[in-house]
């Protein structure tokens, strides 16, 4: 790289990769102890949850209520009994029992289709509600079966009837009109005994289903063993680790493009006088002008003339007009005289005239160098003074630079402002740096 010239963005050396991955690791670290610290109270502030489990062994139907292939017949597998378990009738009994609203948010089920057995898990903050939950589910469960099965049974023997009256009115059919003979008796003996026998058979059926018991089944474990336990534990802290460790990365990308130090701004403007001054000061005034020396020899070097001070890309205020006096203040010291004008109050494209009987230097503060009215002004004054903070943008300062050496104008030097200090750095360590 020459020396003289600007450094541009794109043409960033391998140590600034290093450099700005090394500050990052601080940012990207602290962030990431936050978000895994606030994940940790998150977890410890999380209510326990209780868990209640109860099962049911369902039992089999029988054959009559659940035969394949017959008009209105049902066929049960554990997949139907399981849509039965989590129905809207025991849904609400649970509501009832455990006074909470969305129960299916609380409901783990399990079941295997090579078994017989239902099992539901019930979850719940509240100890009492976990407790009734599963038991509840299952308790209800049975009684709708059991229900049920009667009702498939009542309806059975129901049928069964309906079948016997029909065959009834067949019996009374086959009464002979007319003239008998030996044929149609025998021919009416056989149907009446075909009929009998069917009637019989339906007689016997209807009595076997009435004393058929409608067995639902059995609960296996009452839902009464509850055992407090958090969701997820670890969720949160890992959540917050890598939330804010990309927030961590995203500050220390924000930074990066920041002027953080003064070896920032010399790395970016080399050749340059940099000077590092705090904001605001405590403390005996005339210590600072000794550190304008870079930038004084610089502007006395140039003998008489105007100096334009001004930050890169924006508005000068309060932190640019105080430097400019302090510069004024330090060429005074050394002899020469000095006054700071104000861009504002001067004409448009104009600079203040000089005394030719006296050598003098006119501070100008003005708009930012990359701006139009800043570009004519220090095409008109041929000298600038930068002044930037560490949160100026580094592309801000190198457009800047570049802008000023397009119009014809020098930058003598570049103002790093800090925060505040003291004389004896206890507000800032590195008071009152400068490097040329």
């Amino acid at each position: 790289m020459k020396p003289g010239r600007p450094a541009r963005v794109d043409a960033i050396e391998l140590s600034a990769y290093l450099r700005a991955i090394r500050r990052g690791l601080v940012a990207v670290g602290v962030c990431a102890l936050v978000g895994a610290t606030i994940g940790v109270a998150w977890t410890i502030r999380t209510p326990k949850v209780y868990s209640s489990t109860s099962s049911v062994l369902v039992s089999d139907v029988p054959l009559y209520l659940a035969r394949k292939g017959e008009v209105g017949a049902k066929w049960f597998t554990i997949d139907t009994e399981a849509s039965r378990l989590v129905s809207e009738p025991v849904l609400d009994a649970t509501r009832k029992a455990t006074g909470e609203q969305n129960i299916r948010a609380h409901l783990h089920l399990a079941a295997v289709p090579t078994t017989k057995v239902l099992k539901v898990t019930y979850n719940s903050t509240d100890k009492v509600a976990a407790q009734k939950g599963a038991a509840t589910m299952t308790e209800t469960y049975l009684q709708l079966r059991r229900t049920d099965l009667e009702a498939r049974r009542d309806n059975r023997v129901e049928l069964i009837g309906q079948q016997i009256a029909t065959l009834n009115a067949k019996l009374d059919d086959t009464v002979i009109k007319g003239k008998s003979n030996a044929g149609k008796i025998a021919e009416q003996k056989a149907s009446r005994l075909a009929i009998a026998q069917q009637i019989a058979a339906r007689q016997t059926e209807s009595r076997q289903v009435r004393t058929t018991s409608a067995y639902p089944g059995q609960v296996l474990r009452i839902g009464g063993t509850t055992k407090a336990r958090q969701i997820n534990p670890f969720v949160p802290p890992v959540d917050g680790l890598v939330l804010g460790g990309l927030a961590g990365l995203l500050v220390a990308y924000i930074r990066s493009t920041r002027l953080g130090r003064a070896s920032d701004v010399s790395r970016l403007v080399p050749g340059r006088s940099v000077v590092t001054l705090p904001k605001h000061w405590f403390g005996p005034p005339g210590i600072r002008v000794h550190t304008w020396d870079p930038i004084t020899v610089g502007v006395l070097g140039i003998g008489a003339g105007a100096v334009m001070v001004a930050p890169p890309d924006r508005e000068p205020g309060e932190a640019e007009r105080s430097a400019a006096d302090q510069l004024s203040a330090a060429l005074r010291s050394h002899g020469r005289e000095s006054r700071v004008v104000d861009r504002s109050v001067l004409p448009a494209d104009t600079i203040p005239a000089l005394d030719p009987h006296h050598a003098s230097t006119v501070l100008v503060t003005g708009e930012g160098v990359t701006s139009e009215p800043g570009s004519v002004l220090a095409a008109l004054t041929g000298n600038v003074v930068l002044i930037v903070t560490p949160r100026t943008r580094q592309r801000a300062l190198i457009n800047a630079v570049h802008r000023a050496a397009e119009v014809g104008a020098t930058v003598q030097g570049v103002v790093l402002l800090t925060r505040f200090a003291v004389p004896d750095g206890r507000f800032m360590p590195a008071v009152l740096r400068r490097s040329t």
